[in-house]
């Protein structure tokens, strides 16, 4: 999870926790690149798009060189057209990519998200 909005990562960690998932947050793309980077295995990521130092768009450079099987979910609450530009472009650098989620969230929406995640990384 990465997202500058503390209590928001803390909501999402809390729910996807409640799912089975193990959960890092990060504060911006950087971090996450350099979390995902370290670990292997599937991995879920549901990146804010607007974020201070790396955004989520320019965190997928930095992911498309990782050598293993990544999923993205942007989150906003901006412009949908920006979410589709963001999903459109880890697409092209071969970062699998998920429809993109609305702030703000609400528990069972989160929860059905995580679900068909689920179901993608380990079928």
């Amino acid at each position: 999870m990465a997202d500058d909005n503390e209590e928001f990562s803390q909501f999402v960690s809390r729910v996807a926790k409640s799912e089975g998932w193990s959960v890092t947050t990060c504060a911006n793309g950087a971090i996450l690149a350099a979390a995902v980077a370290s670990e292997d295995g599937p991995a879920l990521m549901i990146v804010d798009i607007n974020m201070p130092e790396v955004d989520g768009i320019e965190a997928i450079e930095e992911l498309k060189s990782i050598n293993r099987r990544l999923r993205i979910r942007f989150i906003t609450g901006g412009s949908f057209s920006t979410a589709l530009a963001a999903h459109m472009i880890a697409e092209a650098r071969g970062i699998e990519s998920g429809r993109f989620i609305t702030k703000p969230v609400g528990i069972d929406k989160l929860k059905a998200i995580l679900r068909e995640e689920a179901q993608h990384l380990f079928e």
